[in-house]
């Protein structure tokens, strides 16, 4: 696997995290008992809630063009290798 491809990966993976983020900082701003559980407690939920809620309108400004950018290049690039390897007919 080329490096650039590698590099597209990352990009579109970490924009699909902060999309991730995005979405349960704002379901959980809204309704903040959403993803908790009334018979038990999970302090590791509670902190990735907790990183949501405050970091939920940067990590959506940022995570999806991110995301979006990556996967247009990425499927481009991949549009172009396979005219490239194809036959002309």
């Amino acid at each position: 696997m080329r490096r650039e491809r590698k590099t597209t990966t990352v990009f579109i993976f970490a924009g699909a995290l902060l999309i991730v983020i995005f979405a349960v900082g704002l379901i959980s701003s809204g309704h903040p008992d959403f993803f908790r559980s009334r018979s038990r407690y999970d302090y590791t939920l509670e902190q990735f809630i907790r990183l949501c809620v405050e970091w939920w309108i940067p990590a959506g400004i940022i995570g999806f063009p991110m995301f979006l950018i990556s996967l247009i290049l990425s499927l481009a690039r991949e549009s172009g290798d396979r005219r490239k390897s194809s036959p002309d007919s």
